[in-house]
């Protein structure tokens, strides 16, 4: 199995068995996730994120996976996922709406197992209400 293949399994198995206990086959014991505001360590992180996921939303999906670049032992790809929001205690959500965000991931691999990746998601934003475009600048200065 190359790596795009091992990448496009456990997202797979993620979404559609997210108490999956076969997340060590997939991640090295010295996993560690860098996002724009933390550095996460530990396979623990991979069991958190689809937890959460599955917390706040139903109805995950895959939309697309795209892989844009690959070495030996590095993949940089682009995973669209969309699911629908749960009721929970957060305000302000559209309970039933389906929203669809992408994520771009730089895996690398050491051996058949990720070792480390880089994630920059637009999930927040996401969930953020559309607001109306402005059609010039100078309709904004009037």
């Amino acid at each position: 199995m190359d790596h795009k293949q091992r990448i496009t399994a456990i997202l797979h198995e993620l979404l559609s068995n997210p108490k999956t206990k076969v997340i060590p086959e997939y991640f090295s014991s010295r996993y560690i996730a860098h996002t724009s505001n933390k550095t996460y360590n530990g396979l623990k992180i991979v069991s958190q994120w689809i937890q959460n996921l599955n917390s706040f939303l139903s109805d995950l999906k895959i939309v697309n996976l795209e892989f844009i670049h690959e070495t030996d032992d590095t993949v940089v790809w682009k995973r669209t996922l969309k699911g629908k929001i749960k009721s929970s205690a957060l305000q302000n959500q559209n309970v039933g709406k389906s929203i669809k965000w992408e994520e771009m991931i730089v895996s690398k691999f050491n051996g058949s197992k990720i070792e480390e990746e880089w994630i920059s998601s637009e999930f927040l934003g996401a969930l953020l209400p559309k607001t109306k475009k402005k059609s010039s600048l100078r309709s904004q200065q009037k």
